[in-house]
């Protein structure tokens, strides 16, 4: 008898389980659903709600103020204002040493101390494309490791950044410092608030990672509660509340591989890199997105 009760609580238990299995894929479909036709717009039509910057008369050489750059002691730059793209030296930057100036290894850049109170996606809060006018002749500086980089904009497009840039995959934290180096190479840059809804962090994550190798993730407390998701390319930025699969997709295909760089070699810093990038049509991402046909494998 005792066995045969055994026997039945098992069987019960299984049902159980499989009932709220389909019940949790049922909820997650129809969260996908919802989210896909409050999103029934095009990217023109984002442009139109977000901003696009004019472009700043043109002085020199270089960029002459925004992204503004403090320097805490002289410059050492040597092309690029001098310094050669990803030569590791360590009287400059080897992506070992020295990295505090850019981030101090504080949590508090990457962790939600209030899991109580997530950022839950607003399906009528529309996300927004902003443009930033970049001038064709801008060629961004790269400063030494001994010098302070600050952005007037807190999540900045374009601007001087470090030589050494980081290897594409996703990180416990890239400060902005490095991942400005990608967006000049073309790749696309996902960022999202320590305190986001996980699953809108796994949809958007799923996605980028579907799309091209060139990617880097990582979280950042600078943006807003409105919306705490964000995707980066050289001069643009889409902000969301929640992710929409397709507006992400046409995103990703008509701005990466647009920086003013065009590499896909790999970085050399590395410092929090959680899970390598994976090739997905091949080392140059000639194939952008090419699986998202089945928009089903991203709920």
């Amino acid at each position: 008898m005792p066995l045969m009760r055994e026997h039945s609580f098992n069987k019960m238990t299984m049902s159980s389980c499989f009932l709220i299995l389909i019940l949790s894929l049922s909820a997650v479909m129809a969260y996908e659903k919802r989210s896909e036709e409050k999103g029934s717009f095009s990217l023109q039509e984002l442009l139109r709600r977000g901003n696009t910057t004019p472009e700043p008369k043109w002085t020199g050489k270089y960029f002459p103020s925004p992204p503004a750059i403090q320097q805490t002691t002289p410059a050492t730059t040597v092309a690029h204002g001098g310094v050669p793209m990803g030569a590791l030296n360590p009287n400059c930057d080897d992506a070992k040493t020295n990295l505090t100036v850019d981030w101090n290894f504080s949590a508090l850049e990457y962790t939600c101390f209030f899991p109580s109170k997530l950022i839950l996606p607003d399906f009528n809060i529309q996300p927004v494309l902003d443009i930033e006018s970049v001038p064709k002749e801008y060629s961004a500086v790269h400063y030494c490791m001994n010098e302070t980089i600050v952005y007037q904009n807190p999540i900045p497009t374009f601007g001087p950044h470090r030589p050494a840039w980081p290897r594409y995959g996703e990180y416990t934290y890239v400060p902005v410092q490095r991942w400005l180096h990608t967006l000049e190479h073309g790749g696309v840059v996902m960022l999202y608030h320590p305190c986001a809804q996980p699953l809108e962090v796994e949809r958007l994550r799923r996605v980028v990672k579907a799309c091209l190798f060139r990617h880097v993730i990582t979280p950042n407390a600078h943006l807003t509660v409105e919306r705490p998701l964000a995707l980066l390319t050289w001069g643009k930025r889409l902000t969301m509340s929640a992710v929409n699969v397709n507006i992400v997709k046409d995103f990703i295909r008509q701005n990466a591989l647009y920086g003013p760089e065009k590499i896909s070699r790999d970085g050399q810093y590395d410092k929090g890199l959680i899970e390598e990038a994976k090739i997905v049509s091949d080392t140059e991402d000639t194939d952008l997105c090419p699986t998202l046909k089945d928009l089903s494998l991203f709920w």
